[in-house]
């Protein structure tokens, strides 16, 4: 029994021993709304976090309006040059207080985050094309005044010593200064909200509301970087509409309006409106089952290793005399009760004559018994 439980402690460690242990997650936590605790935690072991050698900044446009979508853009230098990086979070925070510092704790709006998402965190390929990366975010405030952004980055190193090892870092303040839109402004209505996701070969109707607008133009482009125009039919007053073409496989185009009016053009930043396939909907029930199988039979197998065996001889040694106690009991003689029927004789009457209280008859019957002392206190 010892020497089992020995074997199955060693295939454990040996299993355990033939995987490679590291802090970082190459594989990544995909895209989302995240706050810059996760960059030192839920990337990597947090003990084990080392400085990012690469340059952030934030690039915007000179004039950002209240209620008016306005891009963002975060530009991470170095890439690749230090290190290995194959794979880079990219956070868009408003504070490094590392829990609630999302744009969305501040008063912003996300309208796109460039993948389909409308998250401040994204995950980015290198693929080796070059030394700098660069990702824009779609925001919105109706906060007037100066506020603060920050760039952060979190990565691994696939090479050298520090192979597997966490990198965080973060960028100074950037202040970017909230004005209030000039009355007779074109441009899209403060309820708009970008579609910014549709299924792969549906052709997508996108509506418009505007203000102050007299003409719509609309541009749109795919991952190619060709840039081709959209014809748009006015639906009501300050209401236009146009039409995207579907895809024939997950992919991403961009969109963007013209607005002409009495006050200066406006062009908004660059939409992204991303296609996927959804996954059917998977039955759980045979999963739990089998989950629940296997619970059963792992833990008939842990019984099955603590039950204690059976000697087979001890068996044996317990039933061994089994035969010399049926010899025994059947060497003994078993004690046949007598008796007595009319045919035989009867008893000879003693001389002094019957006993006091008996008949003939019952001598006759018993009188044998008297005589052998059964009766008669044995005389």
């Amino acid at each position: 029994m010892l020497k089992l439980r020995v074997k199955v402690l060693l295939l454990l460690l040996v299993l355990l021993g033939s995987t490679t242990f590291g802090a970082a997650e190459p594989g990544g936590n995909g895209d989302g709304l995240r706050d810059m605790q996760c960059g030192g935690a839920c990337h990597g072991d947090a003990g084990q976090n080392a400085t990012s050698s690469l340059s952030l900044s934030i690039e915007t446009p000179e004039q950002v309006w209240a209620g008016q979508p306005t891009q963002v853009t975060i530009v991470a230098a170095g890439v690749d040059v230090s290190h290995d990086e194959d794979l880079v979070g990219l956070f868009l925070l408003s504070s490094t207080n590392a829990n609630g510092d999302t744009p969305l704790s501040n008063g912003w709006e996300i309208l796109s985050d460039g993948k389909g998402g409308t998250g401040n965190y994204v995950e980015r390929s290198t693929d080796g094309s070059g030394v700098s990366l660069q990702h824009t975010w779609i925001l919105r405030t109706d906060t007037l005044g100066e506020q603060t952004l920050f760039a952060s980055v979190h990565h691994g190193d696939a090479t050298g010593s520090s192979q597997g090892r966490p990198f965080f870092g973060i960028s100074e303040a950037f202040v970017i200064n909230i004005e209030p839109v000039p009355e007779d402004l074109p441009r899209l209505h403060e309820d708009f909200v970008p579609l910014s996701m549709r299924e792969v070969g549906e052709a997508t109707l996108v509506e418009l509301q505007t203000k102050f607008t007299e003409t719509v133009a609309i541009e749109w482009q795919t991952e190619d970087g060709a840039i081709l125009d959209a014809p748009v039919n006015a639906s009501g007053e300050q209401l236009w509409e146009f039409s995207l073409p579907a895809t024939l496989k997950p992919s991403s185009l961009q969109w963007r309006a013209t607005f002409t009016g009495q006050g200066p053009e406006q062009t908004t930043p660059w939409f992204t409106l991303a296609a996927q396939i959804t996954p059917a909907e998977v039955d759980d029930r045979p999963i739990y089952i089998q989950g629940l199988a296997m619970g059963l039979l792992l833990f008939g197998a842990v019984v099955a290793l603590q039950k204690p065996r059976t000697n087979p001889e001890a068996a044996l040694k317990t039933f061994d005399q089994t035969a010399e106690i049926f010899t025994v009991q059947a060497a003994e003689p078993v004690a046949e009760p007598v008796a007595a029927s009319l045919s035989d004789a009867p008893a000879p009457i003693p001389e002094e004559g019957l006993p006091s209280g008996w008949t003939e008859e019952q001598w006759a019957w018993y009188g044998h018994e008297y005589l052998a002392g059964t009766y008669g206190g044995g005389q």
